[in-house]
């Protein structure tokens, strides 16, 4: 009896390890099969490739010299915004974008008739160059979710296989892993609220720091006093450079910027405007970037973040901090006691980080969100809504890791450390803008929890 059960003991398991492999396979292949379908796409739009991505690449990596960009369009997405109170659905501007391109051939489309003269011939031309470029925002759009789906697919293949070698921060996460696909721009934003709320700061009553007498040095006000209509999320990445978008984004009511991005010499493409400037704790704690010193870091309101370990405390966090963006941070204080410098709470991080996980049904990296999405949460509360620059990428898509250096590097629209794919599949699902205005104009647009009326 006993050789019977083990046998039907093993029987079992080898059906079950069978059907997880075939389910895999399947799950591959089907992948595989719609960048098929995207490629073959793409082959129908021919025309609009520039080359510069590589034998092999699923993206075309257009050259900034072939594209003239003004003032962006504002108009939302009709799908999208009807989730939107109908007194708040409607943008307040009607600015439009020219995209200099090649022409585009498509197979199989409408007979060719003489060239008409005209008014006729004109709206005739107009409607046709509307159709190609159309044609250039659907087929990037289409290449960009799967490339975003890939990856997610296969980072989630490599962290299962090296198990808890890719998990520095000793992340335990026991909750659900489910989708976002089925659920509208409400619902997800209200379930952000839900469960994030407010990113929080640490505050002068937050132990260890008020037994050791350094409670007084953090601001008694919060990060933020005023509700804003617009707000602006400036990414640092290449797609900025020569977008032109820099009028636009000093037309919002607050700007924010990452670590040591400069506006000078690039107010054209990401405006001069600056009111909150997110850093992380190299930028605070290594001397290359002259913290204490440089102008980037003055006038405008601060926020330092630092990851600490998944389950820890404050106390624990601030005895073993990732760098030491304490010891600046105390001395930043002390030196400027009237500038607005906050120390952000690295639980807050951690519940993002959950949100995140809780809506993909695969594998994410065990390691924070990026500064552009903690940005993101921190100022939905305040405002009516956020557009973010280049946070999911445009046509302008480059190779070229930061607008202000030549330095190439994909893993800086893809990820390398933060989990990159599912925050920009999620910022997607969180959009209300038109597929013209993101992939072309280059911002996503989110409402904020108040317009919701979460």
């Amino acid at each position: 009896m006993r050789a019977v059960a083990v046998s039907v003991w093993i029987f079992i398991n080898l059906v079950f390890v069978g059907m997880c492999g075939y389910i895999y396979l399947l799950w591959s292949q089907y992948w595989q099969y719609v960048e098929r379908q995207q490629e073959h796409m793409a082959g129908l739009i021919s025309s609009a490739r520039v080359s510069g991505g590589g034998s092999g690449q699923v993206f075309y990596y257009y050259n900034h010299d072939s594209m003239s960009t003004t003032d962006p369009n504002l108009l939302s997405n009709s799908s999208r915004a009807s989730t939107l109170p109908k007194h708040r659905s409607s943008d307040r501007a009607n600015n439009r974008t020219s995209v200099g391109q090649k022409m585009i051939r498509r197979r199989n489309s409408q007979p060719r008739f003489p060239k008409l003269r005209g008014a006729g011939a004109g709206a005739d031309e107009s409607r046709c160059a509307s159709d190609r470029a159309s044609s250039r925002v659907l087929a990037h759009k289409s290449q960009l979710v799967v490339q975003l789906r890939r990856v997610l697919l296969e980072e989630s293949s490599v962290f299962k296989a090296r198990g808890e070698g890719n998990n520095p921060y000793n992340v335990q996460y026991a909750g659900p892993r489910g989708s976002y696909v089925g659920k509208n721009v409400q619902q997800l934003v209200c379930a952000l609220r839900h469960k994030v709320g407010s990113m929080h700061t640490v505050g002068s009553q937050d132990e260890p720091f008020r037994s050791l007498g350094l409670g007084q040095l953090f601001p008694e006000t919060p990060i933020f006093m005023d509700k804003y209509n617009t707000c602006a999320i400036v990414t640092n990445a290449g797609s900025l450079f020569g977008s032109g978008l820099g009028t636009f984004i000093d037309m919002h009511d607050m700007v924010l910027r990452f670590n040591h991005a400069p506006t000078t010499g690039y107010e054209a493409d990401v405006g001069t405007k600056t009111t909150l400037r997110i850093v992380n704790s190299q930028v605070v704690s290594k001397p290359s970037f002259n913290f204490m010193t440089s102008p980037l870091y003055q006038n405008v309101i601060l926020l330092a973040w630092d990851p600490s370990n998944y389950s820890s405390t404050l106390e624990e966090w601030y005895r073993q901090p990732d760098f030491d963006v304490f010891t600046p941070y105390f001395q930043h204080r002390k030196l400027h006691p009237k500038q607005a410098f906050y120390l952000l709470d690295p639980r807050s991080q951690w519940t993002l980080w959950d949100w995140i996980q809780s809506l993909i049904p695969v594998r994410i990296r065990k390691n924070p969100p990026s500064s552009g999405f903690l940005g993101l949460a921190l100022m939905l509360p305040h405002c009516l809504h956020v557009d973010l620059f280049e946070y999911v990428p445009s046509i302008r898509l480059t190779k070229r890791c930061h607008y202000w250096d030549v330095a190439e590097d994909s893993s800086c629209t893809f990820g390398v450390w933060h989990p990159l794919a599912a925050e920009k599949l999620l910022a997607l699902a969180l959009n209300v803008a038109s597929d013209q205005t993101v992939f072309s104009n280059g911002y996503v647009r989110v409402p904020g929890y108040d317009i919701l009326q979460c």
